[in-house]
């Protein structure tokens, strides 16, 4: 697992994309789940950062690993952050609110993690790799890389986080 902590700022993002990429690439991963992969990432880390304050002692947490035919990447800051239900619907004015729908679009699963003891929380998603592996993690078959405190996404139609 590969861990990075950055200012709590947007322009982290940039860092860690291309640490991710360059992780993934080099693992072998194909490029359209590396692309996938950049976009969720960008998109965690934008709303860690304008919705969620610093983790203790500033900054924020981006992780990522490839294991169980995926590719997981978390963002962790420092709380409370943003209401991680789906929008019911997004006017087209509007300059935000759909990123959260273009994660649960390219991702097999993702949700938040259980708030620690200093209000950390962190958000997660999961990138199904092609193949054997990836079929087999779709049918539930390898859900040992999942940490106890993580919450999984329980009503997919209404975008609710359990």
């Amino acid at each position: 697992m590969t861990s990075v902590l950055v200012p709590h700022a947007l322009s982290s993002a940039g860092q860690v994309r291309h640490a991710l990429v360059a992780e993934l690439r080099g693992a072998g991963v194909p490029e359209d789940v590396v692309d996938d992969a950049v976009l969720v990432m960008s998109e965690l880390m934008g709303n860690a950062v304008r919705h969620g304050s610093p983790l203790p002692g500033g900054g924020v947490r981006a992780s990522w690993w490839v294991a169980g035919g995926a590719v997981h990447v978390e963002v962790c800051d420092g709380g409370p952050g943003l209401d991680h239900a789906l929008p019911q619907s997004v006017p087209g004015s509007a300059e935000g609110g759909r990123g959260l729908p273009i994660v649960d679009l390219l991702t097999s699963s993702w949700g938040t993690t259980a708030p620690s003891p200093t209000g950390a929380v962190g958000v997660y998603a999961e990138l199904a790799l092609p193949g054997e592996r990836a079929q087999r993690l779709s049918r539930g078959g390898d859900a040992s890389w999942r940490p106890e405190s993580w919450s999984r996404r329980t009503e997919v139609g209404a975008g609710l986080l359990a």
